[in-house]
């Protein structure tokens, strides 16, 4: 059960963040602690695309193409490095002021080492199917699907943000304000 947790939360911060964002750099808004990452840093209402009361697969391939035009600057469907560093600087902007170097500096290297791990056809941008999740947008899902039903109710987004967040406030990875950032 810890380790299943634990690729939770790696999932959250990782495989869920890009398919909800279209790829991990894009701008969330801001998180005031571990479990209101990922997946739950959106409320369930902006999740559930099609307003049907569950979040499926459906609805994050939905949700990441939105956030994927919304961050496709010069609208040609793909995100090159400049935009992918603009959505992680805009993501540093409220900690900025506790990061060790410079915040651009450090986004435009995220940027280039997201666009070299998953660039495929090596066009120097990244695709929606460059940016979606390599299994794909199911295990998502998954982790959190306690029915079987094959989507996420809101008590089951409920349920598992609760635990996630009292895992992290055990850990002490709790609201950041009183620690230090990471960065």
């Amino acid at each position: 059960m810890k380790q299943a947790l634990r690729i939770a939360g790696i999932g959250l911060l990782a495989g869920a963040a890009m398919s909800m964002a279209a790829a991990p750099m894009l701008a969330r808004g801001g998180a005031d602690s571990f479990g209101s990452r990922g997946i739950f840093a959106t409320d369930f209402a902006t999740l559930d695309a099609n307003g049907d009361g569950r979040i499926t697969e459906e609805d994050f391939a939905a949700r990441a193409a939105a956030r994927l035009a919304e961050a496709d600057t010069d609208g040609n469907g793909k995100l090159e490095a400049a935009e992918i560093a603009a959505q992680v600087l805009a993501r540093f902007e409220d900690r900025a002021d506790r990061m060790r170097g410079d915040p651009a500096t450090r986004a435009e290297a995220m940027a280039a080492r997201l666009v070299e791990a998953r660039d495929t056809d090596d066009d120097g941008a990244l695709s929606p199917e460059e940016l979606a999740p390599t299994k794909g947008y199911g295990r998502v899902v998954d982790r959190f699907d306690t029915d079987d039903d094959n989507a996420i109710s809101a008590a089951e987004y409920d349920e598992a943000k609760a635990a996630i967040t009292a895992r992290a406030d055990k850990r002490g990875m709790g609201p950041r304000g009183g620690h230090k950032s990471r960065w």
